[in-house]
């Protein structure tokens, strides 16, 4: 019963996220998500070292030195090679007052070269740790695909063909998207109540440690624009959670992904909301 229900909730919440995705797509116009490409190439590039590289390097300096069980060094591993998480692409602009067209721009290009990159970090990591995943390059372009390069293109091509029918859709589509999310997300918090806490502290403390490390990495490689800094801060510190926990259940089981995995996935989301929620206050005073 158990596992027909996750299986459930695991379907409801791929359905969610790519509604809530198309939906996002249908509120930004294509000449917007291009201007960045076209007009500013340096900031884009600096947004793909943030993420692809630093991020990954300060998260292995960071095991290396804090020395975490083995399991939570694997997930952190498997955490950082994924590229950012589907909803930030809507959190970051409610909560955190940041730019939708620049979140849009990175968010679809980590999306597109993740084939390549999540593989390749994957392996540069787990060299000095010692262990070794793989990640199946069928599943990860079919997660991505729909969760989030197909759902936000159909809405960004929806949008310039006809915005007004997309301004009428959008809130209905987010609607039944979000109730479905939430519902599934209550269920996996009392579905993860145990293995989150079984989880040691200090396990606890080196998942945020790096979760940290790539919101400040982010941060500081941001742009002046403060909402533009808020949206390379997020893509840089928060991984796709379903891409994270699929390589891991393919590598290592799901009995002992979920007790690893759980608490990663709840730390990152946790604290990267709680930055959002920060830059969203200060950014609506005027701050940077």
């Amino acid at each position: 019963m158990k596992d027909v229900t996750i299986a459930a909730v695991r379907i409801i919440i791929a359905l969610s996220v790519a509604l809530i995705m198309f939906t996002q797509g249908l509120g930004i116009s294509p000449a917007q998500v291009l201007k960045f490409f076209k007009e500013r190439p340096g900031l884009m590039l600096r947004s793909l070292i943030a993420c692809l590289v630093l991020a990954p390097a300060a998260a292995l300096a960071i095991i290396l030195v804090l020395k975490p069980s083995p399991g939570v060094a694997i997930g952190l591993a498997i955490m950082v090679a994924c590229p950012p998480a589907p909803l930030m692409l809507q959190s970051a602009p409610k909560m955190g007052k940041g730019s939708a067209p620049f979140m849009a721009s990175i968010h679809l290009s980590f999306a597109a070269l993740a084939i390549l990159t999540g593989p390749a970090v994957l392996y540069v990591i787990s060299q000095p740790l010692g262990f070794h995943a793989d990640i199946a390059v069928g599943t990860l372009a079919w997660t991505l695909a729909r969760t989030i390069l197909i759902p936000v293109s159909l809405g960004l091509i929806l949008r310039g063909l006809v915005p007004d029918f997309s301004d009428q859709l959008a809130p209905i589509v987010k609607r039944v998207g979000s109730i479905g999310l939430l519902i599934s997300l209550l269920v996996v918090l009392v579905v993860l109540a145990p293995t989150l806490i079984q989880m040691d502290p200090w396990s606890y403390l080196v998942i945020a440690a790096v979760c940290i490390a790539a919101l400040l990495i982010g941060h500081l490689l941001g742009p002046s624009n403060p909402q533009e800094r808020t949206v390379l801060a997020v893509e840089t510190a928060a991984r796709h959670p379903g891409l994270a926990f699929t390589i891991a259940a393919m590598n290592f089981t799901p009995q002992k992904a979920l007790p690893v995995m759980g608490p990663c996935i709840l730390t990152f989301i946790l604290i990267a909301s709680a930055y959002l929620l920060l830059r969203g206050k200060r950014t609506a005073s005027g701050e940077r």
